[in-house]
C-alpha cells in the first residue's frame, strides 16, 4: 500500500508574495459501501449481506446521534460532530434575536490508532498527472534547454512529466512550440519524437 500526490499551486490573494504549491493526495479509486463489505466478509465470519446491514444501520445511527447534536466517536477511527451557520453575519447581540442559524457540515477528527496506522504508509509522488502545473513559457523554455543538454529527444509523454502537464495540455503547448518554429517533428503524426529547431534549446 501507498499513498501517491501531486503538487497544486497555493492560492495567494497578495500577488506581491512569493508563489507556493502544497501536496495534496492524488485519488484515483472511491471505495464503496459494497467493496467495504465484500473485504470485511474475508476477514471475518459475517457475510457480506450482514456487513452491509451493519454499515448501513451504523450511518443510520450516526446520523440520528449527530442530530441531537452528540458527538459520535467510532473507536480506532475518530469523532464526528456536526458544524453549524447563520444565514447573515452576526455581529451584536440585537443580531442573534433574529440570526437564523443552520447545518453547515459534518466534521471529522481522526483517532490517534488511525494517523499512527497511516503514519506507516510509504508516500510517493505520482508518475500521472492529476492536473497540469502552471508555467510560463520562459519556465518552459528553461526545461526544454536543460533537458536537451542532456537528451537529443523528447516525446509528449516525456514533455508532459517534464514539465507536470496532463497529456492535453501537453499536446497543446508542443503544437505551439513547432508552430513558433522552437520543435520539430522528426517521426509520424502519431508516434511524434520532437527535437529542437535550430537555434532554440542549445541547438
Amino acid at each position: 500500500m501507498a499513498i501517491y500526490y501531486e503538487f497544486y499551486k497555493t492560492p495567494n490573494p497578495n500577488k506581491d508574495e512569493e508563489k507556493s504549491y502544497h501536496a495534496r493526495v492524488v485519488t484515483y479509486n472511491k471505495v464503496s459501501t459494497d467493496q467495504l463489505a465484500s473485504e470485511i466478509q474475508d476477514e471475518c465470519s459475517l457475510t457480506k449481506t450482514d456487513v452491509k446491514a451493519v454499515l448501513n444501520a451504523l450511518a443510520g445511527k450516526i446520523a440520528s446521534h449527530l442530530g441531537n447534536g452528540d458527538k459520535v466517536f467510532l473507536e480506532d477511527i475518530g469523532y464526528f460532530s456536526v458544524n453549524l451557520q447563520c444565514a447573515k453575519k452576526v455581529t451584536n447581540h440585537e443580531d442573534m434575536k433574529w440570526a437564523s442559524v443552520r447545518f453547515k457540515s459534518v466534521s471529522f477528527r481522526a483517532d490517534v490508532a488511525l494517523k499512527n496506522q497511516l503514519l506507516k504508509q510509504k508516500i510517493y509522488r505520482s508518475k500521472l498527472r492529476a492536473h497540469s502545473m502552471p508555467m510560463s513559457d520562459e519556465e518552459i523554455d528553461a526545461k526544454l534547454t536543460e533537458h536537451f543538454a542532456n537528451e537529443a529527444i523528447i516525446t509528449r509523454r516525456g514533455f508532459g512529466y517534464l514539465c507536470n502537464q496532463v497529456r492535453s495540455t501537453a499536446g497543446r503547448i508542443i503544437k505551439r512550440l513547432v508552430e513558433e518554429g522552437k520543435l520539430k517533428n522528426i517521426s509520424t503524426q502519431r508516434n511524434p519524437v520532437y527535437v529542437p529547431a535550430n537555434g532554440y534549446y542549445g541547438s
